[in-house]
């Protein structure tokens, strides 16, 4: 066998060594973090119970307010407050302060006032401009209302949490779209 021969080949077999070793590695990666015994077993020692401590229905009881506290805690109402954004357009070029608030579990924004670029404020008319449907504390998504020419259109709209200080709204209707930037005021 030629020496070009033996080295392609030997460097074909290295390759797909070290590649099913990263594959490998990679499929890992993406599964769960292995559980914590030290969590587990102050769980088992916080919440044991032994029957002389109560009835049995005392005791499923119990375990399940410990679930209810165990489970993930779906407080999303940090999103709640004042918002502002600001638009720079021919129609207009300021600010908006919105007062978002849980209706129903649903979200809506209020405008609040407007800001022009003097520093000058106008109180607004508290007309709802925005609907969040379904919102996880990080996206959501609902109907924003907007003017053009005019005209008010209701449109489909999705929210993406930046940080709890700042989300971006982003639409799209018949071709026009944008992104706007919610600041928490």
């Amino acid at each position: 066998m030629k020496n070009s021969t033996l080295l392609f080949r030997s460097l074909a077999i290295i390759i797909f060594l070290t590649g099913s070793a990263h594959l490998i590695r990679l499929g890992y990666s993406y599964t769960e973090d292995p559980p914590n015994y030290d969590s587990i077993s102050n769980y088992h020692k916080t919440n044991s119970s032994t029957i002389d401590e109560g009835t049995a229905e005392d005791f499923v009881k119990k375990e399940s307010n410990t679930k209810k506290t165990n489970s993930y805690d779906k407080n999303i109402d940090y999103i709640i407050g004042k918002w502002i954004v600001n638009y720079r357009s021919d129609e207009y070029n300021g600010a908006i302060v919105y007062d978002l608030r849980k209706e129903n579990q649903v979200f809506n924004a209020y405008t609040l006032e407007y800001l022009d670029i003097k520093g000058n404020s106008q109180k607004a008319d508290g007309n709802k401009v925005l609907t969040i449907k379904k919102f996880d504390g990080y996206k959501g998504n609902g109907v924003y209302k907007i003017e053009y020419e005019g005209e008010e259109y209701k449109v489909d709209c999705s929210i993406d949490m930046v940080d709890e200080n700042t989300f971006k709204l982003s639409y799209e209707y018949y071709g026009y779209g944008d992104i706007e930037t919610w600041k928490r005021q």
